[in-house]
This record gives C-alpha cells, sequence and structure tokens, in this order.
C-alpha cells in the first residue's frame, strides 16, 4: 500500500488534505537541502560564521514577504547561492556609514511594505489579514535590524545581515513587477482575442 493510499483509507485524510502535506514536506526538504548545500560551500571556505548570520536574516525576512520562485529545484537553489555568494563574498567588502545603512534599511522597509508578500503560485493567494500581518512582520524584522546598525558597533556580521536586507528587498521588489507585468501581458491577451 502507498502512503497516498494509507493516509486516505485507513487515516481519512481528503486528497486536498494529501496534497498540502505532500507541499509541506517536499518544501521543508527542499529549503533544507538548499541550506546544508550553501551552507557547506561556505564551511568549506571557512566563511561559515559569515554564512549563519545571513541566512539567518534571509530566513526570517523570506517567510513572512516572500520572493522570486522558481518551478525548477536547481534554478532555485543556484538563485540561492548566487545571493549568498554575492552578499558574503563580494557586498560584504563594502561598508556604508551607519547614517547611510540605517537611510538604506528605512528604504527596504517601505519597499517591503509595499510589495509584501509575494507567494508562490502552488500556493493560496494570501487574504487581507495575511497581507496586514506579513507587511507588519517584514517592517518589524528590518526595523529590529535598524536597531541593532544604530546601537552596536560595525562588525561584518551586522554587515552580510545589511546587505542581505538590501537584496531581499530587491528581489521582493523584482518579483512584483515580474508579477504586475505577468498580469498585465494576460489582461493585453485576453482583450485581444476577444
Amino acid at each position: 500500500m502507498n502512503m497516498h493510499n494509507y493516509l486516505h483509507n485507513t487515516l481519512g485524510f481528503s486528497n486536498y488534505e494529501i496534497a498540502q502535506m505532500r507541499y509541506f514536506t517536499s518544501s521543508i526538504l527542499s529549503e533544507l537541502s538548499k541550506i546544508l548545500i550553501i551552507g557547506g560551500f561556505f564551511l568549506t571556505i571557512d566563511m561559515f560564521y559569515l554564512f549563519i548570520p545571513a541566512a539567518v536574516t534571509l530566513c526570517c525576512l523570506r517567510i513572512c514577504t516572500g520572493g522570486l520562485h522558481f518551478k525548477h529545484y536547481l534554478s532555485c537553489l543556484a538563485v540561492s547561492f548566487s545571493v549568498f555568494f554575492i552578499d558574503i563574498n563580494i557586498l560584504n567588502k563594502f561598508l556604508f556609514i551607519k547614517p547611510v545603512q540605517l537611510l538604506l534599511l528605512c528604504l527596504c522597509i517601505i519597499i517591503n511594505y509595499l510589495c509584501a508578500p509575494v507567494v508562490s503560485v502552488f500556493r493560496p493567494i494570501p487574504n487581507g489579514i495575511r497581507v496586514k500581518r506579513s507587511k507588519r512582520q517584514s517592517t518589524a524584522i528590518i526595523s529590529f535590524y535598524l536597531f541593532l546598525v544604530f546601537i552596536l558597533p560595525t562588525s561584518s556580521y551586522l554587515n552580510v545581515g545589511f546587505w542581505m536586507i538590501i537584496l531581499q528587498s530587491i528581489e521582493l521588489l523584482a518579483a512584483k513587477i515580474f508579477i504586475r507585468r505577468n498580469k498585465s501581458n494576460e489582461t493585453t491577451c485576453h482583450s485581444c482575442s476577444d
């Protein structure tokens, strides 16, 4: 007996509930494997200590804001790896003075508030309550980080988090533009065929 039949016949789960469990399980395994692969890379080049704050910052934001979503695991892994590599190995070398960092984080708060959430096409469109909660959570996370940047001395740990917030905000903005462009093209195509 396969797992689907067992869940359906023995435990009484509906096909929809089983599909939700399958999506949840595959999402968790996919994200976990990407973190292990990317983390393993930074471990081998002795930069794991910077991967941790970057990953924590990204996970906190990404959970509530969403962003770009890919249909294939390898494309998602490649983009995720690129974001971490750019953050840790390239952008982390650039350090802005605190007033500039604070100003950019305020800009990120605005971008995240206006654009969040951007969910996968495989997930239901969030209702008004979830949208508001997502906006509040992203605002709180970036505001907390802004506070940390304000009170703590500059460090590479804070800097990778700062750049990850910048990169995630750019990604979120790109995802929102992509979605709007696709909706506009669909509307144009439908009106042309009428």
